[in-house]
C-alpha cells in the first residue's frame, strides 16, 4: 500500500512539475528574462530614423529586470548591409528583433532568416512582404496623403502645377504617399505634375534636384510635395537663396519634425502631417510578446495635419519629433 501511495505520490509530482514548465513555457514563450533586444535600423543618418531607434532604447531601459540590452545596427541605407545586420543579430542570439526595413521585397531574406531562427519579429513604419511578424506598428501612409492632396485643393485651389519629392523607390511609404496624394486630382484637368525625383526620404540630396527644378520650372509651379519634412526643407533652403519669399510656393511635408513647425511658423511651410516614429510603442510590444501576452498584429499610429491653424498644438522647441 505504502508502494502504491509513494508510486501515485511520484506520478502526481511529475505531473505537477510537467505542469508548471508547461506554464512557465506559455508565460515566457521565448524563454525567461532578462532578454536581448536588436534593432535592425535602414540608417542612422536621418533624425527620423535616429530618434525611433533612441526612443525605443530610452524605453527599454524602463524594464531594467526585463531587459538586459538592447542592440541597435545602422544598414547605412542599404538592403545589404541591413540583410547582414539581421544576420549578426540572429548568431548573437538575441531574443526578439526589431526592424524598419529599407524595402519590403529586398529584404525577404532577412525576414526569411529570422523566421528560421525562431526570433519574434517586431516591425515599424515600412512594410515587409508577408505577414511573418508578431506586431506590425505604422501609421496609414494612404490616408496621410489623401488628407494631404485635401488640404491643398481646400486651401490653394484646384489650378496648380507641382513638383514632388519623392522617398525611396520601392519603399511602401514612396508608393503610397504618392498614391493617394495623386488619388485626389484624378478629376481635375488644371493640376498637373511638372516633375518627381526620389531624394531618398533625405535633406542633402533634395537640394541639388531643387537647384535644377528651379533652372528648369522656374515660374511655371506653384505647389510642392515632399514624401517628407528633411526633404521638403532642403528646398526651402534652395527657395531662400533663389530669391523667394515666405508663402510664396505651396509647401507640403510629412513627419512633425521640429524644424518642419518652425517652417510653419515662419510662414515657408503651409502644412505638414505628424507620422510617429513607433519606437517606445514598439518596444512596449516587444516585452509583451516576449512575456506571452496577446499583442494586436498591426498597430496603425494616427497622422495629424498641421498647418498655421494648429502648429502651437504640436511644437516644442525642446522635441526633435512630437512623437
Amino acid at each position: 500500500m505504502r508502494r502504491l501511495l509513494a508510486t501515485a505520490a511520484l506520478v502526481v509530482s511529475a505531473f505537477l512539475g510537467a505542469a508548471q514548465t508547461t506554464s512557465a513555457q506559455d508565460k515566457n514563450p521565448f524563454g525567461p528574462p532578462p532578454w536581448t533586444i536588436g534593432f535592425s535600423q535602414d540608417t542612422m543618418d536621418h533624425p527620423w530614423r535616429a530618434f525611433m531607434v533612441t526612443s525605443a532604447e530610452a524605453q527599454a531601459k524602463k524594464y531594467p529586470d526585463l531587459i538586459e540590452s538592447f542592440i541597435y545596427t545602422d544598414a547605412k541605407g542599404t538592403n545589404e548591409k541591413q540583410i547582414a545586420d539581421v544576420e549578426d543579430l540572429i548568431s548573437r542570439g538575441v531574443d526578439l528583433i526589431m526592424m524598419s526595413p529599407r524595402e519590403a521585397q529586398a529584404l525577404v531574406p532577412a525576414v526569411e532568416a529570422i523566421k528560421k531562427a525562431g526570433i519574434p519579429l517586431v516591425v515599424l513604419d515600412r512594410e515587409i512582404v508577408g505577414e511573418d511578424y508578431n506586431v506590425f506598428i505604422g501609421g496609414n501612409n494612404l490616408t496621410l496623403s489623401e488628407g494631404l492632396g485635401q488640404y491643398v485643393l481646400n486651401n490653394f485651389g484646384a489650378k496648380f502645377n507641382y513638383l514632388e519629392l519623392e522617398g525611396i523607390p520601392g519603399a511602401t511609404p514612396t508608393i503610397q504617399r504618392h498614391e493617394g496624394f495623386v488619388a485626389q486630382f484624378k478629376d481635375k484637368p488644371d493640376v498637373k505634375r511638372l516633375d518627381a525625383q526620389p531624394a531618398n526620404y533625405d535633406l542633402a540630396p533634395a537640394i541639388p534636384i531643387m537647384e535644377d527644378w528651379l533652372t528648369r520650372y522656374r515660374g511655371q509651379f506653384q505647389v510642392i510635395y515632399a514624401h517628407n519634412d528633411p526633404m521638403i526643407l532642403g528646398a526651402i533652403n534652395v527657395l531662400k537663396e533663389g530669391g523667394y519669399k515666405p508663402g510664396e510656393v505651396f509647401l507640403i511635408g510629412v513627419d512633425g519634425q521640429r524644424e518642419a513647425f518652425q517652417a510653419i511658423k515662419d510662414g515657408w511651410l503651409q502644412v505638414t502631417s505628424i507620422y510617429a516614429t513607433g519606437g517606445s510603442v514598439g518596444l512596449d510590444m516587444a516585452v509583451r510578446v516576449l512575456k506571452g501576452e496577446p499583442v494586436p498584429k498591426r498597430i496603425t499610429t494616427e497622422t495629424p495635419i498641421v498647418s498655421k491653424d494648429n502648429v502651437d498644438e504640436f511644437y516644442n522647441p525642446d522635441l526633435q519629433y512630437v512623437r
